[in-house]
């Protein structure tokens, strides 16, 4: 058992991250999970505030995978699968995902993964996976637009020690088929709540408008720009999107 084999638990950190990255410089083994109930500075991509009040799941898990650093968008995309299964598992409830790893419940922010890493020598040292899930959270506590919880969603008190052993669970099972270069491009896919839709992406100060036609098998996304250009997204930390239909998704989001 690689993932939880050794877990820190914590009242009050600034960000599990910080937290997990001064164990990796320390030398820490892969593996390591920091949980903690509250975040006073809490983020998500593009150095955005994750609102990371008491009542919600915080936590990082440490890993050391051999990878350079282009390959980080597989594991920062795919990651976002297990979490979704266990959510789903205990909840019941159906999850959307929105590239590269955002996972909603009725268009509605539940969860979000910000993956931080170093590199040495054209490898990667250390990556640390953060994952935080709004679970018995209070709407007016998270104050950002959009944004929900399982237990509003519910209309139950979620047992947090159970929806952490599921996350765990799974994200064992993910990082060790990952490991053998297999990725859940289906169960993402599944999920998907951009793909076959038009949608509006912001790189930086670009804006692209399109439609999301497929997942790479690195994860990038792929979409057809206005122009008509086909265009590869793998700025997983630089990018937001929207979708701009309400259209159904298609049955096949590879088709055009």
């Amino acid at each position: 058992m690689t993932i939880g084999r050794r877990i820190i638990h914590l009242d009050e950190v600034t960000s599990t991250n910080d937290v997990a990255k001064r164990h990796a410089k320390d030398g820490e083994a892969e593996g390591l999970v920091v949980v903690a109930k509250r975040q006073t500075q809490g983020r998500g991509r593009q150095g955005r505030e994750w609102v990371s009040p008491e009542g919600g799941l915080y936590l990082s898990v440490l890993l050391r995978p051999s990878l350079k650093p282009k390959e980080l968008t597989s594991l920062t995309v795919y990651s976002a699968v297990p979490v979704a299964k266990a959510i789903e598992t205990i909840t019941g409830l159906r999850t959307e995902l929105k590239w590269p790893n955002d996972i909603q419940i009725d268009g509605r922010k539940i969860a979000g993964l910000l993956v931080e890493g170093s590199s040495q020598q054209g490898k990667i040292a250390y990556v640390v996976l953060g994952i935080g899930i709004n679970v018995n959270s209070v709407a007016k506590d998270l104050r950002v637009e959009g944004a929900s919880s399982l237990s509003e969603k519910t209309g139950q008190t979620i047992d947090q020690k159970q929806l952490l052993d599921e996350v765990l669970r799974e994200l064992r099972s993910h990082y060790e088929q990952f490991l053998k270069s297999e990725y859940p491009e289906d169960e993402y896919v599944r999920r998907s709540s951009i793909l076959g839709h038009q949608i509006e992406v912001v790189v930086g100060r670009e804006v692209l408008r399109g439609k999301a036609l497929y997942l790479a098998p690195d994860g990038a996304l792929v979409i057809k720009s206005e122009e008509g250009l086909v265009l590869r997204l793998s700025w997983v930390n630089d990018t937001s999107i929207r979708a701009t239909d309400t259209v159904k998704r298609i049955d096949d989001p590879t088709k055009d």
